[in-house]
């Protein structure tokens, strides 16, 4: 799956051929699972861009948005970033099409996470999270899984954005991260409280203020910025992934055996509700 994303080129905003090609194929991946599958499509001047989303579940039901953005940054492969959410999500839906609980699950593939439009109203997540509340659809919790397949059992090979942070969380690589704010509500605190008791892969706690460096990049700030209660799962970027936003961020950089762990913990998790 991941070879087959990567193969087709390059998927930045400045080749939509390729970037929409991707998204197309997610897009044939997520009708594989699901009945309900839709574009969602927007322009910027005369180019269209495009998110994919996959319903699971009643529809009238509040909803879980479990997403991943697609693009990446200049001129890369983006197996990390983000190509492991990417295969995430899908094993995620894939292992959830069946599932009836309390919730429905929206699985949102984003375009446009990276730079130039991070932060903007370009942004894929920003387009999908406005439209939901503008229609008025209820959102339990928001996970955005980015960055989940680099580890490292080495001495000093994960950093901070603050030293004292290691005193805490140690020197190595070798975690996944769940990345919560101060005031995270009901649907943080449980995922986080059933994850952790998976015990399928070493997992940290991180909750810290929206104004840290690297807390809100990637998509659920868009959530945050609308006040839902929303999460982010990662490898923690480039405090330990030396690779990030350059060409050398390639799939035998990742620890595929680690990565499929977190996968599963997040399936384990999602179907506690």
């Amino acid at each position: 799956m991941l070879d087959s994303i990567v193969d087709m080129g390059v998927r930045n905003y400045e080749d939509t051929a390729v970037l929409n090609q991707v998204g197309n194929y997610i897009y044939s991946q997520f009708e594989l699972y699901s009945d309900n599958v839709s574009k969602q499509e927007f322009k910027i001047g005369s180019l269209t861009f495009f998110n994919v989303i996959a319903l699971v579940g009643d529809t009238t039901k509040p909803r879980i948005v479990v997403g991943a953005h697609y693009d990446v940054c200049q001129e890369q492969d983006g197996a990390d970033d983000n190509g492991s959410g990417v295969v995430g999500l899908i094993t995620t839906l894939k292992n959830l099409k069946d599932h009836q609980g309390e919730y429905c699950y929206e699985f949102v593939a984003y375009t446009l996470e990276e730079p130039p439009f991070y932060g903007s109203e370009y942004m894929g997540s920003h387009i999908h999270a406005t439209d939901l509340k503008k229609r008025g659809v209820e959102v339990y919790g928001m996970i955005s899984l980015e960055m989940l397949g680099f580890f490292s059992d080495e001495k000093k090979s994960q950093r901070y954005p603050l030293g004292i942070l290691k005193l805490f969380y140690g020197g190595k690589g070798d975690y996944i991260t769940l990345v919560g704010t101060f005031n995270k509500g009901k649907f943080v605190k449980k995922f986080t409280k059933e994850f952790k008791k998976s015990k399928m892969i070493k997992t940290k706690k991180f909750t810290g203020p929206k104004s840290l460096a690297g807390i809100d990049f990637s998509d659920h700030r868009s959530y945050w910025v609308l006040g839902m209660d929303a999460m982010m799962i990662t490898d923690t970027s480039f405090y330990r992934n030396e690779n990030y936003h350059k060409n050398t961020d390639t799939m035998d950089t990742l620890d595929f055996h680690r990565l499929a762990a977190v996968v599963n913990a997040v399936i384990y998790s999602l179907k506690k509700f």
